[in-house]
């Protein structure tokens, strides 16, 4: 299997089609002993939870709800979403999880 990199997007092994964008460093992936990754939904609408964040016309990353994945359940590598796409995810985790309390 491929090592997945931060920033892919992988099918699941699931009956329905389901994507994942993987947002764990490369570094961290790359530890052979580490079964897991960090991971979003990718959904084919606007999440209703919110904190989405817009990938193309159909895509959008459900950045609220980041999960963990055994790397056995990736099945397909599709694409990199690049470095603004990217960026624009990293923006969206810190709002939610970095900003103080009033």
């Amino acid at each position: 299997m491929t090592t997945p990199r931060r920033g892919d997007i992988w099918t699941l092994d699931t009956a329905t089609p389901t994507r994942v964008l993987v947002i764990s460093s490369t570094v961290y992936n790359e530890i052979p002993i580490e079964p897991t990754v960090i991971a979003i939904p990718i959904l084919t609408g606007e999440p209703d939870t919110g904190f989405g964040v817009r990938l193309s016309e159909d895509q959008w990353a459900a950045t609220g709800l980041i999960t963990s994945l055994r790397k056995s359940r990736l099945h397909q590598f599709e694409h990199n979403i690049g470095t603004q796409l990217l960026t624009d995810v990293n923006n969206m985790l810190f709002r939610i999880l970095a900003t103080p309390e009033r």
